[in-house]
């Protein structure tokens, strides 16, 4: 399978977030070079931008809900390749919960969370 094609950073909601230093990782700040896939995502309301270094080792996933009432999504529907990750909180405001079919993030209206997995 070869990665996804690469999308123009012009065409997504964040290119840089707010990381409190997390940037200062070579592992985060690596997703986020010129050499990084980035893509855009899409699930129930939730828009997303997937950031993955050119080795593949990491991801950094930022989400966004654009609306001004709280939304979740599903990690796994979101990114079933990534289903068995374990996700790491680097910034922003969410919570999560638990179901049988995976673990879901929960934004506040118009909040923003970033998450690093390792792959």
């Amino acid at each position: 399978m070869s990665p996804p094609a690469p999308t123009p950073a012009s065409a997504l909601w964040h290119r840089t977030p707010a990381l409190s230093g997390c940037l200062s990782d070579p592992r985060i700040a690596a997703a986020f070079d010129d050499t990084a896939t980035v893509r855009g995502l899409h699930a129930d309301g939730i828009e997303g931008v997937l950031h993955e270094p050119a080795d593949r080792s990491r991801v950094v996933l930022g989400l966004h809900n654009p609306s001004a009432t709280e939304a979740h999504v599903n990690l796994s529907t979101l990114l079933p390749e990534r289903a068995d990750c374990t996700w790491r909180f680097l910034s922003g405001s969410m919570r999560t919960s638990d179901a049988a079919d995976g673990m879901y993030v929960h934004l506040d209206g118009a909040g923003t969370a970033w998450l690093t997995a390792a792959s």
